[in-house]
Protein backbone atom coordinates (compact mmCIF):
# COMPACT_ATOMS: atom_id res chain seq x y z
CA UNK A 1 0.00 0.00 0.00
CA UNK A 2 1.36 3.43 -0.96
CA UNK A 3 1.02 6.21 1.57
CA UNK A 4 0.63 9.81 0.55
CA UNK A 5 3.44 11.82 2.04
CA UNK A 6 2.42 15.34 2.98
CA UNK A 7 4.55 17.90 1.13
CA UNK A 8 6.82 20.12 3.14
CA UNK A 9 7.12 23.89 2.86
CA UNK A 10 10.33 23.30 0.89
CA UNK A 11 8.37 21.21 -1.64
CA UNK A 12 6.07 24.17 -2.27
CA UNK A 13 9.03 26.51 -2.64
CA UNK A 14 10.71 24.12 -5.07
CA UNK A 15 7.57 23.67 -7.23
CA UNK A 16 8.29 24.94 -10.75
CA UNK A 17 6.24 25.69 -13.83
CA UNK A 18 7.72 22.54 -15.39
CA UNK A 19 6.50 20.50 -12.38
CA UNK A 20 3.07 22.08 -12.78
CA UNK A 21 2.86 21.27 -16.49
CA UNK A 22 4.02 17.69 -15.92
CA UNK A 23 1.45 17.16 -13.14
CA UNK A 24 -1.36 18.68 -15.23
CA UNK A 25 -0.49 16.52 -18.24
CA UNK A 26 -0.45 13.39 -16.07
CA UNK A 27 -3.82 14.31 -14.53
CA UNK A 28 -5.38 15.06 -17.92
CA UNK A 29 -4.08 11.75 -19.28
CA UNK A 30 -5.81 9.89 -16.43
CA UNK A 31 -9.18 11.45 -17.38
CA UNK A 32 -9.03 10.75 -21.14
CA UNK A 33 -11.87 8.85 -22.72
CA UNK A 34 -11.74 6.73 -25.85
CA UNK A 35 -14.59 6.37 -28.30
CA UNK A 36 -15.71 4.28 -31.22
CA UNK A 37 -18.69 4.44 -33.56
CA UNK A 38 -20.68 1.24 -33.98
CA UNK A 39 -24.28 0.22 -34.74
CA UNK A 40 -25.66 3.76 -34.83
CA UNK A 41 -24.11 4.70 -31.48
CA UNK A 42 -21.04 6.42 -30.14
CA UNK A 43 -19.45 4.28 -27.41
CA UNK A 44 -17.17 5.84 -24.81
CA UNK A 45 -14.66 4.05 -22.61
CA UNK A 46 -14.05 5.96 -19.38
CA UNK A 47 -10.64 5.78 -17.67
CA UNK A 48 -11.82 3.35 -14.98
CA UNK A 49 -13.32 0.94 -17.51
CA UNK A 50 -17.00 1.88 -17.64
CA UNK A 51 -18.55 2.04 -21.12
CA UNK A 52 -21.22 4.58 -22.07
CA UNK A 53 -23.41 4.57 -25.20
CA UNK A 54 -24.88 7.70 -26.78
CA UNK A 55 -27.00 8.07 -29.92
CA UNK A 56 -25.28 8.88 -33.18
CA UNK A 57 -28.51 10.41 -34.47
CA UNK A 58 -29.21 12.99 -31.79
CA UNK A 59 -32.73 14.41 -31.79
CA UNK A 60 -33.18 18.07 -32.64
CA UNK A 61 -34.47 18.73 -29.11
CA UNK A 62 -31.40 17.11 -27.52
CA UNK A 63 -29.07 18.87 -29.95
CA UNK A 64 -30.61 22.24 -29.08
CA UNK A 65 -30.39 21.44 -25.36
CA UNK A 66 -26.68 20.66 -25.61
CA UNK A 67 -25.99 23.61 -27.91
CA UNK A 68 -27.62 26.24 -25.72
CA UNK A 69 -26.10 25.26 -22.40
CA UNK A 70 -23.63 27.58 -20.78
CA UNK A 71 -22.93 26.23 -17.30
CA UNK A 72 -20.94 23.09 -16.55
CA UNK A 73 -23.77 21.81 -14.35
CA UNK A 74 -26.30 22.14 -17.18
CA UNK A 75 -23.94 20.39 -19.60
CA UNK A 76 -23.44 17.40 -17.33
CA UNK A 77 -27.17 17.18 -16.48
CA UNK A 78 -28.10 17.23 -20.18
CA UNK A 79 -25.56 14.48 -20.87
CA UNK A 80 -26.96 12.42 -17.98
CA UNK A 81 -30.53 12.92 -19.27
CA UNK A 82 -29.61 11.82 -22.81
CA UNK A 83 -27.63 8.88 -21.45
CA UNK A 84 -30.56 7.84 -19.21
CA UNK A 85 -33.03 8.04 -22.11
CA UNK A 86 -30.76 6.22 -24.55
CA UNK A 87 -28.82 3.73 -22.40
CA UNK A 88 -30.83 3.54 -19.18
CA UNK A 89 -30.86 5.09 -15.72
CA UNK A 90 -28.07 2.80 -14.50
CA UNK A 91 -25.67 4.32 -17.04
CA UNK A 92 -26.60 7.83 -15.90
CA UNK A 93 -26.04 6.84 -12.27
CA UNK A 94 -22.65 5.37 -13.16
CA UNK A 95 -21.68 8.59 -14.96
CA UNK A 96 -22.51 10.53 -11.78
CA UNK A 97 -19.76 8.60 -9.97
CA UNK A 98 -17.06 9.54 -12.50
CA UNK A 99 -14.59 12.37 -11.85
CA UNK A 100 -16.03 15.60 -13.30
CA UNK A 101 -13.51 15.73 -16.14
CA UNK A 102 -14.78 12.42 -17.56
CA UNK A 103 -18.25 13.70 -18.58
CA UNK A 104 -16.64 16.90 -19.93
CA UNK A 105 -14.29 14.79 -22.04
CA UNK A 106 -17.23 12.66 -23.21
CA UNK A 107 -19.12 15.83 -24.15
CA UNK A 108 -16.14 17.20 -26.07
CA UNK A 109 -15.56 13.94 -27.96
CA UNK A 110 -19.30 13.53 -28.59
CA UNK A 111 -19.51 17.05 -29.97
CA UNK A 112 -16.51 16.39 -32.23
CA UNK A 113 -18.05 13.18 -33.59
CA UNK A 114 -21.42 14.85 -34.25
CA UNK A 115 -19.71 17.82 -35.86
CA UNK A 116 -17.82 15.54 -38.23
CA UNK A 117 -20.98 13.64 -39.14
CA UNK A 118 -23.47 16.50 -39.29
CA UNK A 119 -21.15 19.35 -40.17
CA UNK A 120 -22.19 21.30 -37.07
CA UNK A 121 -20.50 22.12 -33.77
CA UNK A 122 -22.30 21.78 -30.44
CA UNK A 123 -20.12 24.59 -29.06
CA UNK A 124 -20.65 23.29 -25.55
CA UNK A 125 -17.22 23.37 -24.00
CA UNK A 126 -16.72 25.89 -21.22
CA UNK A 127 -14.07 27.59 -23.35
CA UNK A 128 -16.60 28.16 -26.12
CA UNK A 129 -19.32 29.75 -24.00
CA UNK A 130 -18.15 33.13 -25.29
CA UNK A 131 -18.19 31.92 -28.90
CA UNK A 132 -21.97 31.86 -29.13
CA UNK A 133 -21.92 34.84 -31.49
CA UNK A 134 -22.16 32.54 -34.49
CA UNK A 135 -25.13 30.59 -33.15
CA UNK A 136 -28.51 30.87 -34.79
CA UNK A 137 -31.27 31.78 -32.39
CA UNK A 138 -34.13 29.29 -32.43
CA UNK A 139 -37.28 30.76 -30.99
Amino acid sequence: MTKNVMPSAADFDAWTQADEEKALEASAEQMKVKHLIKDGSVWFLAPHGHIYKLPLNLSIDDFVRLSDLQSNTEQIQALRDILAAFAGEDAAKELAKEPAMVPFNILNDYGDVLAKIQGVDLGKSSASASSSMGKTAIE
